[in-house]
């Protein structure tokens, strides 16, 4: 059987691309740099493996109370944080500034959302200081949490048949 001369071309490309294929290096976006994601996460992420990401380190963060893993796995190093109890930018600042309040806290994890590179977590925290009803949003470069908003609610009596969760 003779094969034509574009037949057998088409099929030399094909063999050689096999051939010369490797697995593609990393793809790293210019803030997933310059915000210091850690090696743990990856720039570029579905939205699933996004959620998996917040379902860890909210696992990792509020149930678990692993603040320093669940920082140290998904928390860019220069975490651009918009909470007021906190005093500034940075992991570190931020890990400082939540870590003792999540050892003596008791958390249930109510609803995890994400959704076009935002993440949320909406969650029941039992503090020294009350019952808080609490949303963590973060805004996230692949599985890398990179910016993070908070809103707290005190738990109080409400004439709501369902207030708060």
């Amino acid at each position: 059987m003779r094969l034509s001369g574009s037949i057998l071309r088409g099929a030399s490309a094909l063999l050689l691309c096999a051939l010369h294929s490797t697995t593609a290096a990393p793809v790293y976006t210019a803030e997933f740099i310059a915000l210091g994601c850690p090696n743990s996460t990856s720039a570029i992420a579905t939205a699933t493996q996004q959620y998996d990401a917040l379902e860890d380190f909210a696992t990792l963060l509020y149930l678990k109370k692993e603040a320093p893993t669940a920082f140290g796995t998904y928390v860019a190093t220069h975490l651009i944080n918009h909470a007021a109890s906190v005093p500034g930018d940075g992991a570190a600042l931020a890990l400082q500034t939540v870590g003792p309040l999540v050892s003596i806290s008791a958390f249930v994890i109510e609803q995890l959302f994400v959704g076009q590179d935002r993440a949320v977590t909406y969650f029941k925290a039992t503090t020294p200081m009350g019952v808080v009803a609490a949303i963590d949003m973060f805004r996230m470069s692949g599985t890398c949490l990179v910016e993070h908003w908070v809103i707290q609610n005190p738990v109080t009596n409400s004439t709501n048949p369902h207030p708060y969760f």
